[in-house]
């Protein structure tokens, strides 16, 4: 089975960075609880930009767990966002400040293959600025019900939360 026939769920999240690392933990959850038979790739990465266009390459659909700092949401809620949630940069600073939506239209431009696809599980974090190896108690208890969104969501489900 080629990359287009599977789903790519993937963990985005710098884990010395306490909440920030939600989406790490989140998809680590994700692998042990997938059944590996399933058509399902669990990947994590502590990158941003450019390096995505690579890991999204060639993947019919992909789910991406993330932390976020949203207005409307409280530390620990988790909300499914669609990719046109997030509004492309105007242009570009510097090449490792592209954010996810100019990815993927930046390797749509160059004709690679990205997801037609593409949802974010996200987890409102609590403090943001926090150095620690471990999320805060309200993020920390987002991480099950993360996983299990994505889950859902990577095997073909549409949730709402």
């Amino acid at each position: 089975m080629n990359r287009s026939e599977r789903v790519l769920v993937l963990g985005l999240g710098n884990t010395i960075m306490s909440d920030d690392g939600v989406g790490i933990y989140a998809v680590r959850r994700v692998r042990e609880l997938l059944d590996p038979s399933e058509p399902i790739d669990v990947e994590e990465a502590e990158l941003a930009g450019f390096g995505l266009m690579d890991l999204l390459e060639g993947y019919g659909a992909c789910v991406i767990i993330d932390a976020v700092e949203w207005s409307d949401m409280v530390p620990g809620e988790v909300r499914q966002l669609e990719i046109t949630d997030f509004a492309p940069t105007a242009r570009l600073a510097a090449g490792h400040q592209i954010d996810l939506p100019t990815a993927l239209e930046l390797g749509r431009t160059l004709n690679r293959p990205m997801p037609e696809r593409v949802v974010i599980v996200a987890v409102q974090v609590q403090d943001p600025r926090l150095f620690g190896e471990q999320c805060t108690d309200k993020v920390a208890a987002a991480i099950e019900p993360a996983a299990n969104l994505a889950i859902d969501l990577a095997r073909g489900g549409n949730s709402s939360s």
